[in-house]
């Protein structure tokens, strides 16, 4: 489930490229102080964001657009209580004020419907040393510092980027699913094609994961096709409508809509 929130600029100024942090923790200042415990034991709430779009500069008055997802309602229910009775978000210098919230639940369809799933915002995908080694794969770092993640790039081949989607959903089922009800692990493919949305695949984008640390991720946009197996595959893709794909979704990467969308 997700909302979509309806945003009017209040200033003029330059849209925010490394926003994820800001944005965050607006949000978490809604769910604040309902979910204060999860968020001081640094536990995911079960949440993905979108960018505030369509990009680009601001001037005041602009209309802009936000959608939450969280396969918790009560999650959206204290956002959208929050967001409405302050009328503002305010995400670092890009202020807005709140217009009006509404509540979508996409499907993927019933089992033999085919459809497009699209990321919207980046999907982060690391490599880590037991992955590169199940791949027979060399790490690259993006800085001299050894401690430096891998990042996926075209190069390393589909697979291991396919690895990791599988592992963000089955910890994204794992804490926020409906354990009673489906069989998990992943057998089959998600997916059944990968078409990238940029030209060269991946693009590298500053992150600031706390105040005053910025970082630099090589991210990459997908259009997914699927064609809905059974009802434990239907189940598992509308699971990354609420939850993402992915690494750092409650950072706001890896946000996932219907193509239609």
């Amino acid at each position: 489930m997700r909302l979509e929130v309806s945003l009017r600029s209040t200033v003029n100024m330059p849209y925010d490229r490394s926003y994820h942090h800001a944005l965050r923790s607006a949000l978490w200042d809604c769910l604040r102080p309902e979910y204060s415990a999860i968020h001081e034991s640094n536990e995911p709430v079960g949440l993905s964001f979108s960018n505030i779009f369509p990009w680009g500069e601001l001037t005041a008055g602009d209309r802009r657009k936000l959608r939450i997802a969280s396969p918790d309602r009560a999650v959206l229910d204290t956002l959208a209580e929050a967001l409405m009775t302050t009328d503002r978000l305010t995400v670092g210098d890009m202020e807005f004020d709140v217009d009006d919230i509404s509540v979508h639940a996409p499907d993927v369809g019933e089992p033999g419907s085919r459809g497009y799933l699209e990321t919207a915002t980046g999907v982060v995908c690391r490599l880590s040393p037991s992955l590169l080694s199940d791949h027979d794969l060399t790490a690259t770092r993006t800085a001299a510092d050894d401690a430096s993640p891998t990042f996926w790039r075209p190069a390393h081949g589909l697979e291991p980027f396919r690895a990791v989607l599988a592992q963000s959903l089955t910890q994204s089922h794992q804490r926020f699913g409906a354990t009673e009800t489906y069989d998990i692990p992943i057998t089959g493919d998600i997916f059944d094609s990968f078409e990238p949305i940029k030209d060269g695949v991946t693009y590298a984008l500053p992150f600031e994961p706390t105040a005053g640390v910025e970082l630099t991720y090589i991210l990459s946009k997908w259009r997914l096709g699927y064609r809905v197996r059974d009802d434990t595959h239907r189940y598992l893709l509308n699971l990354a409508l609420d939850c993402g794909i992915g690494q750092r979704r409650e950072h706001g990467f890896g946000f996932v809509n219907t193509y239609s969308e």
